[in-house]
């Protein structure tokens, strides 16, 4: 679950050209000799370690083979890092986010109107998905599904909240400080409550990791049965958008099956009773366990959990079952659960009140899965490790990390105020495959 360096460096001619010319004149060879070997012309050879011509895929394996190389001497170096740190500053400069509304007719969609902003894009095969949202006023709510599972922090403004429940849709304001943990899966929507937009941050979950590739948030149709329906049709449903963000045909999930083109187009249409033998081979088929396939099928809830700021304060701390302070820490950090009794939970949002003030009452600490942390007041010294290098990064309020948690890792705050009985408030959302009680007593 690494972050390449590599993927946003520049292309460097300047070093290109002159990693070429010193490799030729290492082995003593001319733009001559290397013309015949490579069979590129000389003319274009000299072009190309003066910085006129900017070399080619086919260009840069003819000549690392005639040079002897490998290729990636022609390459960006890459330094694998286990974190992403996104500024504040910079979480709102590049291009939003889309998630997808039902339109006017089936299968028929439209962007839409909210804007949302990744904040941890460059970390790699992760299995949760934070963003930066700006949430706009609107005279009504557009729905969207995606994922199984949000969580939805209010920064600034109030939001309404609405979720269109088999029982019915569900209404509920929330303002800044409130968060709401619900199955996304259901269509849901906000607006803003307000004449400007509400600042919000949201952090998805599913399953499986977030694979580039896959277009998770385009999902058409809802993925639940109404009362006591059929779940064929719910199921279908499910089936058929899976295979869409994939971007295969019904013949490509009917290959890699072993199943007929009918019979899949029969399932996705929900007007065949799928046998369990055959849902498990769909499911290896799009590499997901089977209860990713059913888990919405019914109607069930509870839907959503709401966490209120004003009852933030008298919220019981958690212990952690891997300690993160030494024993003689005067004033541990506190953990608190902002999705207390919502069941089979994926991901865990807390809020941390980071109490410590210096290094010796701090132990490196490692468990399994993923962490996302932003800042909400102070300032949070994070340090973990790159290439067996301890790195720190300090964040400010607004600053946000995420974490391979399997590394070695800790945080500390610092405030210039004395009276002060926090130095930073921090919320971190964890993902792990054990459990939340792998990492919490209760």
């Amino acid at each position: 679950m690494p972050v390449y360096t590599s993927h946003p460096a520049d292309y460097d001619p300047r070093k290109l050209a002159q990693r070429i010319r010193e490799e030729r004149q290492r082995r003593g060879l001319t733009l001559q000799d290397l013309a015949r070997r490579s069979s590129i012309s000389t003319a274009r050879l000299s072009q190309i370690e003066n910085e006129h011509h900017m070399l080619d895929m086919r260009q840069a394996v003819a000549i690392a083979e005639s040079l002897g190389v490998p290729l990636d001497v022609f390459l960006p170096a890459d330094i694998v890092l286990p974190y992403q740190v996104t500024r504040h500053g910079d979480a709102q400069t590049g291009a939003p986010r889309e998630l997808f509304v039902l339109g006017d007719s089936d299968g028929e969609r439209e962007a839409a109107p909210n804007l949302y902003w990744p904040l941890a894009d460059g970390f790699v095969g992760r299995h949760l998905e934070p963003l930066r949202g700006r949430i706009l006023p609107s005279d009504s709510p557009r729905f969207c599904y995606h994922h199984e599972s949000e969580f939805v922090f209010v920064l600034k403004g109030s939001v309404e909240f609405s979720m269109r429940t088999p029982q019915g849709l569900r209404p509920e304001t929330l303002l800044r400080g409130d968060c709401v943990y619900f199955r996304s899966s259901v269509p849901h929507a906000l607006r803003s409550l307000e004449a400007e937009p509400a600042d919000t941050l949201h952090v998805l979950c599913g399953l499986t990791p977030m694979t580039m590739g896959r277009d998770r948030r385009a999902l058409r149709a809802p993925a639940y049965v109404d009362g006591d329906g059929d779940p064929s049709g719910a199921l279908g449903r499910q089936l058929a958008l899976h295979r869409q963000a994939w971007g295969w045909t019904v013949k490509e999930v009917a290959r890699i099956a072993g199943l007929k083109e009918w019979q899949i187009e029969q399932i996705e249409r929900g007007r065949r009773s799928v046998p369990l033998g055959v849902m498990v081979k769909l499911a290896r088929a799009f590499g997901l366990p089977v209860r990713e396939l059913v888990r919405n099928i019914r109607g069930d809830g509870p839907w959503y959990r709401i966490q209120r700021s004003a009852e933030i304060p008298t919220l019981r701390a958690r212990k952690r079952r891997e300690a993160t302070d030494r024993p003689e820490a005067p004033t541990p950090n506190s953990f608190h659960s902002l999705a207390g009794g919502y069941p089979t939970r994926h991901m865990h949002p807390y809020l941390i009140k980071v109490r410590n003030m210096n290094d010796e009452t701090l132990t490196p600490h490692e468990h399994h899965g993923e962490e996302f942390l932003h800042v909400l007041e102070g300032q949070l010294e994070v340090t973990t490790y790159a290439e067996e290098q301890e790195v720190r990064e300090v964040l400010q309020p607004g600053d946000s990390v995420y974490l391979d948690s399997s590394v070695p890792h800790f945080v500390r705050g610092e405030t210039r105020n004395p009276l002060s009985e926090t130095s930073a408030l921090v919320l971190d959302v964890f993902w792990c495959p054990l459990g939340e009680s792998y990492l919490f007593e209760e």
